[in-house]
């Protein structure tokens, strides 16, 4: 039997031993920075910026949305010889993207890697060449820059989101959610007194934005025996995949909190570049996120009734193993039979045929699915 696929330690286990690497005796000459998280990604840099200091490097900077970046002046500054220091620490943000001309900058051009990434890769081949740090969101880590990377000793860090609810296996617990926990562990570095349930309400209150939690934070610094709900106010709304997730636990009063959390406040469209706030345009995205999970769901049980283990359900609809999109469709897949998920599909089939009439569903819709839902309807006998 093949063993399991080892989970991948979180971000600040990842930027933690990014730094104890840093800061060994020949350094790290490469580093990768992925995953959505910016706050990570920009901890990420500062830790190599620091140590190229350290080491005598000449910092050079680059930023692919910076309207003044030049192409040319990358690659002469990963191909050319420093003028005041042995070596230099070459820093190439948001690597991926934008555009230039019609390629991507790490895309392929007629099949053969691009000029910045046969720069990069030439870079890395010479000894003496210093430091190369890549910040690039949805680079894959089968790129061949990856891959020269990881060849080269270097270090590859995911910056995934901190999940902001406890598993969907276990003590649902809030105060075991990551995102808490990653607040309790900032408080305890900034010397900040912070309780593990007013961490909670942080975390909620502001919603999964690490640089403004880390502002919350600076206020209650400053904050000179004013009260925590005095200082922080309610501004955090959710995702509609969220929500989701949250009504389809069984548990009513946290899929009634995130109802009136997205509907109340909204959420950030990064896609768009703003918060949504309509009601009929949240009610669609969070009725397609239910659509999707609940098929899932109602696959995942029928699977498992056919005496499939969760791995071999996942199979069937292309969920990935390991993480925590596998670790709650499995949670779901057994909370439920498959006739229960059906029921619940019969209802989300309701709320979709409201969304086509005037006025369409809202908050209250919803609600009254979370305790439809946490009452027992559909769950296994």
């Amino acid at each position: 039997m093949a063993a399991a696929r080892r989970r991948e330690p979180d971000p600040p286990t990842q930027l933690a031993r990014l730094a104890e690497a840093l800061r060994g005796a020949s350094g790290t000459r490469a580093l990768v920075l992925r995953g959505e998280e910016r706050y990570f990604r920009e901890r990420g840099i500062e830790l190599a910026l620091a140590a190229a200091a350290e080491r005598g490097l000449e910092a050079c900077r680059h930023d692919l949305k910076d309207p003044e970046f030049e192409l040319a002046r990358l690659l002469d500054d990963l191909g050319a010889q420093p003028l005041f220091a042995a070596a230099r620490c070459v820093v190439v943000r948001n690597a991926d993207g934008p555009t230039i001309g019609h390629e991507r900058p790490l895309d392929k051009v007629d099949g053969k890697a691009s000029p910045l990434t046969r720069s990069a890769l030439a870079f890395l081949g010479r000894a003496d060449a210093g430091m190369l740090v890549v910040d690039a969101r949805t680079l894959r880590v089968d790129h061949a820059l990856a891959k020269a990377v990881a060849g080269a000793g270097g270090v590859i860090v995911t910056c995934r989101r901190l999940w902001d609810s406890p598993p969907p296996w276990g003590d649902p617990d809030p105060r075991r959610a990551e995102l808490v926990q990653w607040l309790l562990a900032r408080a305890r570095e900034r010397r900040i007194r912070l309780a593990p349930d007013d961490a909670v309400y942080l975390a909620a209150a502001t919603g999964n934005d690490l640089s403004a939690l880390e502002t919350q934070l600076e206020k209650l610094h400053h904050a000179a025996g004013r009260g925590l709900r005095e200082l922080v106010g309610w501004d955090s709304g959710g995702t509609p995949w969220r929500a989701a997730e949250e009504l389809l636990c069984g548990d009513p009063a946290r899929g009634l909190k995130a109802v009136e959390a997205l509907f109340r406040a909204g959420f950030q469209d990064e896609r768009k570049g703003r918060r949504e706030l309509a009601p009929a345009a949240l009610a669609a995205i969070l009725i397609g996120s239910l659509r999707t999970a609940v098929r899932r769901a109602e696959v995942g049980a029928r699977a498992l009734a056919e005496g499939l283990d969760a791995r071999a359900a996942a199979e069937r609809l292309g969920v990935a193993k390991g993480g925590p999109a596998f670790e709650s469709f499995e949670a779901r897949s057994r909370a439920r039979d498959a006739a229960g998920w059906r029921r619940i599909a019969a209802d989300v089939a309701e709320v979709e045929r409201k969304a086509r009439r005037q006025p369409g569903p809202d908050a209250s819709d919803f609600a009254l699915l979370a305790l439809r839902w946490g009452s027992g309807r559909g769950k296994r006998a």
